[in-house]
């Protein structure tokens, strides 16, 4: 399918942005859904997609950590596994971002909840854990994380990634 229209709609609606937009996996679905369904002559279908696509590409750069969007002291998360660690960003280059753990204090109200099962026990309100703030942490562990055009993030799967905002989470359960 022809990307031409797919480029202008981006250039138009997030030009800095573009290049990463014509390459998520999400969006080039989207498109060629759509274009599935203008072939078979179902543009009120189509439409209603061309909204959704719009709707994407407006919040691509909110959701998505790109190398046009990032800047030292932003708020990333480093994602392990299955823990989650709060950064803060210290240094940026062409192809990585470094990245210092910050402090993520726990909501002291929080407790968790164990019932038997597994090797020991397992958390039944592991994901209702609140941190309730961050604070930068000058002895906290460092990472350089670099870009990857394959996978259109910082890091790959299987690696250590990074993401937008700051989401701690420990796994109680592994």
């Amino acid at each position: 399918m022809n990307l031409d229209y797919l480029n202008n709609l981006a250039q138009s609606i997030d030009p800095l942005n573009a290049e990463y937009i014509l390459k998520d996996e999400d969006i080039l679905g989207t498109y060629r859904v759509m274009g599935r369904f203008l072939k078979e002559g179902r543009k009120g279908i189509a439409l209603d997609i061309l909204k959704d696509l719009k709707r994407k590409i407006t919040v691509f750069k909110d959701q998505r950590l790109l190398p046009s969007n990032v800047k030292v002291g932003d708020g990333v998360t480093v994602n392990l596994w299955t823990d989650r660690y709060a950064a803060t960003i210290v240094k940026i280059t062409r192809c990585s971002l470094t990245v210092r753990r910050d402090r993520a204090i726990l909501d002291p109200d929080w407790k968790p909840e164990w019932i038997p099962g597994g090797f020991s026990a397992h958390c039944i309100n592991n994901d209702e854990q609140m941190y309730i703030a961050y604070e930068p942490d000058e002895k906290g562990t460092v990472y350089t994380i670099r870009w990857s055009d394959k996978y259109q993030r910082y890091g790959r799967p299987g690696n250590l990634t990074l993401s937008k905002g700051r989401h701690e989470f420990y796994d109680y359960n592994f």
